[in-house]
C-alpha cells in the first residue's frame, strides 16, 4: 500500500484544475491551424499578383526545385512562427490569448499590413465555416483574430522581419 496515495490525488486535482478542457485545446488548435493554412494562402495570393506569371506546364522537374528555392527567396510573406504559450505547448485554463509571428521579407508597411488583413479575411471564409472577427491594428502592426464561438479565443498576428532585428542590433552596437 503506498503512503502518498492522498498526495497523488491532491496533485491530480490541481492539474485538473489548471489544464484547459479538451473542447478549449481544439478550439486553440482550429483557430492556430485555420489561421496559418489562411496565411500560407495570402503568401501565395501575393506572390501570384507581385510576379504576374505563373509557371509553365512544361517546365522539367529540376527547375521547379529550382525555381522553388528562389521563390522562397524573392516571396514577401517568409512564413508564420508559432509564440508565446502556443509554441511550447504551455496553455493553461484561461489562457485565450494567442500569438503568431509573420516574417515577411523587407520591413512591414502599413500597406502590407492592408493587403494581408483584407485578403486574410477572404482566405478565412474559404477554408473554414467557422466564424471569425478579423481587425487591423496599424500601430502595434498586427492583425487581430478573434473566434465568434465559446471559448473566446483572440490570435494576434505580429508582422516582423529580419531587418528589423539587424536595424536594432546596429542602433544598440552603435550606443555603446
Amino acid at each position: 500500500m503506498r503512503v502518498f496515495m492522498n498526495g497523488d490525488r491532491h496533485v491530480m486535482a490541481k492539474h485538473s484544475a489548471i489544464y484547459p478542457t479538451q473542447e478549449e485545446l481544439e478550439s486553440v488548435h482550429n483557430m492556430v491551424s485555420h489561421t496559418e493554412r489562411a496565411l500560407k494562402a495570402v503568401s501565395d495570393w501575393l506572390d501570384k499578383e507581385e510576379t504576374g506569371t505563373s509557371k509553365s506546364e512544361f517546365e522539367s522537374t529540376d527547375t521547379d526545385k529550382d525555381s522553388e528555392q528562389k521563390d522562397q527567396a524573392t516571396r514577401t510573406l517568409r512564413g508564420v512562427m508559432r509564440v508565446g504559450l502556443v509554441a511550447k505547448g504551455l496553455l493553461l485554463k484561461g489562457d485565450l490569448d494567442l500569438e503568431l509571428v509573420l516574417l515577411c521579407k523587407d520591413k512591414p508597411t502599413i500597406n502590407l499590413l492592408e493587403r494581408v488583413y483584407e485578403n486574410l479575411v477572404t482566405q478565412i471564409q474559404t477554408i473554414t465555416e467557422d466564424k471569425y472577427v478579423v481587425t487591423q491594428n496599424i500601430l502595434d502592426a498586427s492583425i487581430i483574430v478573434q473566434n465568434t464561438k465559446e471559448p473566446p479565443l483572440t490570435l494576434t498576428i505580429h508582422f516582423t522581419s529580419p531587418l528589423v532585428c539587424e536595424e536594432i542590433e546596429k542602433a544598440t552596437a552603435g550606443a555603446f
